[in-house]
Parts: C-alpha cells; structure tokens; sequence
C-alpha cells in the first residue's frame, strides 16, 4: 500500500440528521435517515418533516399534542449539534 492509500483510508466523522421538537413539557427527538435529506431549491439541506414524523411512527396530530413549540432540523458530527433550521410554532395569530 502506498503512502497515498494510507491517508485514503482515514475514516470521516459520520453525519447524522435529527428533528428536535421543543414542546411545553419535554423534548422529542426524531431520528433521520440519510436518504430523506436533500437539498432544497435555495441549496441548504432539508428534509420533509410528514416523512420522518412517518416512519417515526407519528402524525401531525401528535406533534400538536405534545404542544409542540419549536421544530428544529439539526445535523449531529462528533456529538456537536448544529442547527441547520427552525420553525416556531407557538405564533399567535
């Protein structure tokens, strides 16, 4: 193997994706697969929240029950959570 193989071989941080839900009395965390992020039209990394609230086995009726107040979409690298969007919910109209 040559010294260019060698540093090839050097394993990246894996980058995981989350949506953390605030809501009144406790925090829900959603687990993202990989192959639901994607990027939007304005080139920043997303991902549709009815899919993973889907295959987290939630509704939209859920996240309203649990009094949500903020939606955050997060990316998770070497245990540092970055926020990549926020939406809050607790507008009043």
């Amino acid at each position: 193997m040559s010294h260019s193989e060698e540093n090839q071989s050097v394993l990246t941080p894996a980058i995981q994706y989350r949506y953390l839900i605030e809501c009144k009395d406790k925090t829900v965390e959603l687990e993202v697969e990989n192959r639901d992020v994607l990027h939007n039209a304005d080139d920043e990394i997303d991902c549709p929240l009815d899919v993973v609230l889907r295959k987290n086995n939630y509704t939209f009726n859920d996240l309203m029950s649990w009094d949500a107040r903020e939606v955050r979409f997060v990316e998770v690298c070497e245990d540092e959570v970055y926020t990549l969007n926020r939406v809050s919910l607790n507008v009043n109209l």
